[in-house]
Parts: structure tokens; C-alpha cells; sequence
């Protein structure tokens, strides 16, 4: 029986009689190169020579480039991790050269601005008080110089406080999850989220929660011993190296359980000396005076935020902080001087309501007596806002993890 010419071992050619089948010619193959480069069975057909124009031993030069290559790569990528994570929050993230002058600018403006206020204010106050009777004058010399008193306690103690604490240098976990999403900056972003739990737990180990003093300065500023004892606890659940798997998890603890007690004493805190701020203001009679207890209840209420938090701002938070206090005591006192205006249009507001339900009999005695008031409040209702608006302000500053 012949062979079937169509088998599977034979399908290429065309078949004859008899089976028989024309040679078929193979393929010239290229010789084989030991290429160490290629791959077993590799003939590297169509790969180009690698072969380069020229080459020559690496020189000392030649080796004091690279390494100079790679100590500016290395500089680069800590100056972006730095920037990543140690950005000011006073600044909105500026650039730190162009930030701290227009701090200071600021500063020195509003204290420039609320200097000549205060001493237009005085010479008037002054100049009044020398037509009074000897009585009220001896009694107005005696308020001034409580007042001026108070205010300079506000800020020595500030100073005192500045002077112990350490600075606020604030972690952004966002810095850190994009360092670790950056493939290249990968390895630095071990290093900086090791430093940055190393800062967090001296911290810990540095909040005053351990002594009866430390615990009795914390409650005059709203940290109850009930509140210390749960801080207590968390801390040590922080220092705890086996308890937490990741950083990431430490971290959140960290802000959740600990750092969001401190923001509620804090945000106590504000209203605490924002409300304070707003009822003095409103029944204080001049701009002087509104300046002034704006200013001590300003100094007083940072004074508090920074034992709550146990730090202190930045440089150009510092200046931001305090060209904030200023700028709203200057403005506490202008609004004294508007009162005047506002307490017209009030008055006028009356007058058509009383017009528009058919009041005549007492209008007169009552418009008065509702414009002033209603200036008054008005007054202090911003006073209170400026106030509220600085405490958040600055403990934005003062936590040790940003949002």
C-alpha cells in the first residue's frame, strides 16, 4: 500500500505519482555566534551591532562628574521632598523668600497703623479728661493705665511663652503619600516618614501631662484632668512600637485620637475669648478702649492656643499672627468711630418699620434707644467674627499635622 502523499509530516510540494516528491532545498543557516547577549537559539536576525564608536577606561574625571551628577540629583530630590512637606501653612504655600518680607510688611504696617490710632486716641482722651473734675480724672488715669497694664501682660506672657516653646514644624501626610507614589522619590519617602514619627513621638513624650503642674496649667487653659487622662492613654498606645503595623495607621491614630482632642480644648478656647471680645466691645464708649481690649483679648487667646498645642508658630506665622492682632485692633477701634453712622441708618430702618405698622405715639423715644443698641451689637458681633476668625486661624498653625 503506497504512502499517502498528504500526510502530516509532508504538506509542502506538490505530490507525483508514486508518491515521489521533488527535494526540497533547505535554508542556509548562519553559522551560530556565541554572543554572550543573546539568548539560547537567539540568531539575533535584524538586531543592529552593538558595537560603540569608541570606548576607554573610566578616568578620575571622568569618576568626579558622576559623583558630582549624582550628589546634585540627590539635592534636587530632598530640596522637592522638603517642599513637599515642610511647607509654611501661614502662606498658603508661597515661596519662603517671598513669603516672611510680606509677613513682615504686615506686621509692621498694622503696628504702624494702630500706634498712630492709639495715640490720636490717647491725646484726645487726655485733653478731655483735663476739663473733668479731679475725681474723674484721677478715676480715668486709673482705668488707662489698668488697661494699658493688662495689655502688656497679655504680651509679655506671649513672649515668655515663645521663648520656652518649641517650634511648630508641621507634617503634611499628602506630602508623604505623594512621595511614596513617586517611584524615584520612593526611598526618600521611608526616610522623611521615619523622621517625621520620630518628631511626633518626642512630641508625645515632651506634652505636659505627666506633672501636676503641667496638668494644672493645662486646665486654666481648657484641658480638664478628665481630658488629660484620655490623652494620656492615647500617647501611650503611641509609643507602643508594636501595636501599630504601618505608619500610615500611627499617623491617623495620632490625628484622630490625640490631635482632635487639642483642636476641640482649642476651638473652646476661641470662643471662650471671642465671645469676651465681643460684649466688651460693645459696651466700651470709645475707640480706645475697643483697641485695647482687642488687643489683650488677641494676645490672650494665642497665649492659650499655644499651651493647649504646646508649640509655637513658625517665623512667618509669628509675624502673620501678630500682624493679624494689630490689623484687628486697629480695625475695633474704627468701627467704634462708625458706630455713629450705622446708629443713623438703624434709626432710619426704625423709622420706616414704626411708619409701616402705624406706630407714632413713642416712636421718637424708642428709635434712639434702638439705633444705639443696634449699633452697638452690630459692634461687637465683628468683633467677635475678627476674634473667631484669628483663634481658627492660628490653630491651623499650631497643630502638629496638617490637613
Amino acid at each position: 500500500m503506497s504512502a499517502d502523499p498528504w500526510d502530516s509530516d509532508d504538506r509542502i510540494g506538490v505530490p507525483v505519482a508514486g508518491g515521489a516528491r521533488p527535494p526540497v532545498a533547505e535554508l542556509p543557516r548562519p553559522p551560530l555566534d556565541p554572543d554572550p547577549l543573546l539568548r539560547d537559539g537567539d540568531l539575533g536576525l535584524g538586531r543592529p551591532e552593538q558595537i560603540p564608536a569608541s570606548s576607554s577606561p573610566l578616568s578620575d574625571d571622568d569618576r568626579a562628574r558622576m559623583r558630582a551628577d549624582e550628589e546634585a540629583q540627590a539635592l534636587r530630590e530632598l530640596a522637592e521632598a522638603e517642599e513637599l512637606l515642610a511647607s509654611d501653612p501661614a502662606v498658603m504655600r508661597w515661596a519662603g523668600w517671598f513669603a516672611h518680607p510680606l509677613a513682615a510688611a504686615f506686621l509692621v504696617g498694622s503696628a504702624g497703623a494702630l500706634g498712630l490710632f492709639l495715640y490720636s486716641q490717647v491725646l484726645n482722651i487726655l485733653a478731655d479728661l483735663a476739663t473733668q473734675p479731679l475725681g474723674i480724672q484721677y478715676a480715668g488715669y486709673a482705668a488707662l493705665s489698668l488697661l494699658s497694664l493688662a495689655v502688656l501682660y497679655s504680651m509679655l506672657r506671649l513672649m515668655l511663652l515663645y521663648a520656652r516653646l518649641q517650634r511648630n514644624r508641621q507634617i503634611r501626610l499628602k506630602g508623604l503619600d505623594e512621595l511614596h507614589a513617586r517611584t524615584r522619590l520612593r526611598w526618600l519617602a521611608h526616610a522623611k516618614t521615619a523622621e517625621a514619627k520620630g518628631s511626633i513621638e518626642v512630641y508625645l513624650r515632651t506634652y505636659p501631662i505627666d506633672t501636676d503642674r503641667g496638668r494644672k496649667v493645662l486646665t486654666r487653659v481648657g484641658v480638664t484632668p478628665e481630658l488629660a487622662d484620655e490623652l494620656a492613654k492615647v500617647r501611650d498606645e503611641l509609643l507602643d512600637p508594636a501595636k501599630y503595623a504601618s505608619s500610615g495607621l500611627w499617623f491617623e491614630h495620632f490625628r484622630d485620637g490625640f490631635q482632635a482632642k487639642l483642636d476641640e480644648a482649642a476651638a473652646e478656647r476661641v470662643k471662650y475669648w471671642a465671645k469676651r471680645s465681643g460684649v466688651v466691645t460693645a459696651l466700651a464708649p470709645n475707640g480706645l478702649i475697643d483697641s485695647m481690649a482687642s488687643m489683650y483679648f488677641g494676645f490672650a487667646m494665642l497665649a492659650d492656643l499655644c499651651q493647649v498645642y504646646n508649640l509655637k508658630a513658625g517665623r512667618t506665622g509669628t509675624a502673620v499672627l501678630l500682624g493679624r492682632v494689630f490689623f484687628n485692633s486697629y480695625l475695633a477701634g474704627q468701627l467704634n468711630d462708625l458706630e455713629k453712622l450705622t446708629e443713623e441708618q438703624y434709626n432710619q430702618l426704625s423709622a420706616h418699620l414704626f411708619q409701616a405698622v402705624g406706630v407714632g405715639v413713642g416712636s421718637n423715644v424708642l428709635r434712639p434707644f434702638i439705633g444705639k443698641v443696634s449699633a452697638k451689637a452690630t459692634s461687637g458681633i465683628l468683633n467677635y467674627l475678627l476674634l473667631n476668625r484669628l483663634g481658627k486661624y492660628a490653630c491651623r498653625l499650631l497643630r502638629p499635622i496638617g490637613v
